[in-house]
């Protein structure tokens, strides 16, 4: 029997590496905004909660 580590499962790698690469391009988009606003908060925040729920969607496999 060969060894396994089944905690590094690749498609579960793969899926946190994107939802990592994405919580960062999330991040720097609230830090140019809040440097650079070119929209009120009322309007910005429902695109930042759309960004998040993608996420987690491709953390959890969704897509």
């Amino acid at each position: 029997m060969a060894d396994t580590d089944c905690t590094a499962c690749p498609e579960l790698l793969m899926r946190l590496g994107a939802a990592a690469a994405g919580l960062h391009a999330l991040a720097a988009l609230i830090e140019r905004k809040m440097a650079e606003p070119t929209m009120p908060w009322r309007d910005l925040l429902p695109t930042l909660a759309l960004q998040a729920r993608n996420l987690a969607e491709q953390a959890e496999g969704r897509y």
